[in-house]
């Protein structure tokens, strides 16, 4: 785990920078070198882990789960619903749900900007890679509605904007960041529920899982639904926020998320 950590640390400049710029909007009294390496050993501790969550090699893990109830009454109703992640923790910590619901997730994506990941995914484990919508097909709003009406759900990471997708400004850590509008609007156009999850690592091979509801007021009036589709997106950050601020180090990040770095 340590070579790891030095290795970022010694090497890119760019995960200094962001990790500095980071944990100085944070209420962490410092910021220096030593705050930097253990946010930078939280991010290659999750990484490492990622492979074992992903083949479904769970049983080493100690994982408490806060609000599971958000989901268990749905899945209970038989209800699709959508399934928001963040650069908070590792969102490949949801896999360790998989032996007690199923495998009744679908994952949208941009296969594109992530082929590492989809390669990985292919190798490490078929059928979560089976389970990829991507997000560039023209059917993919499609797949999404019959996966979310066949009562599966659907996971998105909904806090970074690809190419030229519409934003939604919002406010994290005191400034304003761009949140993606596509998913907020999907919800509303599909008219589904929508959960936030967090995996979260909090230590040695202990994680948490946090789910959080955006409760929604949908309505036909069009002026309605885009006042919505903006309260909800600021729901969302500040759930992130309300995170970040208990575990500061699970902020996986590393670019100039906030555009004010030189």
């Amino acid at each position: 785990m340590y070579p790891i950590t030095l290795y970022f640390f010694l090497t890119s400049s760019q995960v200094r920078l962001a990790s500095k710029n980071y944990l100085k909007r944070t209420a962490l009294p410092r910021h220096g070198f030593v705050q930097i390496l253990k946010h930078i050993h939280h991010f290659s501790a999750v990484i490492l882990d990622r492979v074992y969550f992903i083949s479904n090699q769970t049983e080493q893990f100690d994982v408490k789960i806060f609000n599971e109830e958000l989901i268990l009454d749905l899945i209970k109703n038989n209800l699709g619903f959508i399934l928001l992640g963040s650069h908070v923790g590792g969102f490949d910590v949801l896999q360790y749900l998989t032996p007690k619901y199923g495998h009744r997730a679908k994952i949208m994506m941009d296969a594109s900007h992530n082929s590492m990941i989809t390669e990985i995914l292919y190798n490490l484990n078929p059928v979560m890679f089976d389970a990829i919508i991507d997000a560039n097909n023209d059917n993919a709003l499609l797949r999404v509605k019959e996966s979310i009406d066949n009562s599966e759900f659907v996971a998105i990471l909904a806090d970074r904007s690809v190419d030229k997708q519409k934003t939604i400004q919002c406010t994290l850590l005191g400034d304003v960041v761009n949140i993606p509008k596509a998913p907020f609007a999907l919800a509303n156009i599909l008219k589904k529920p929508v959960i936030v999850f967090f995996g979260v690592y909090v230590g040695k091979n202990k994680y948490e899982i946090h789910f959080k509801e955006i409760k929604n007021n949908y309505t036909e009036k069009k002026s309605e639904r885009e006042k919505n589709i903006i309260k909800n997106a600021q729901v969302y950050t500040s759930y992130i926020q309300e995170m970040i601020e208990k575990h500061p180090f699970n902020w996986f990040n590393f670019y100039d998320y906030w555009g004010d770095e030189l």
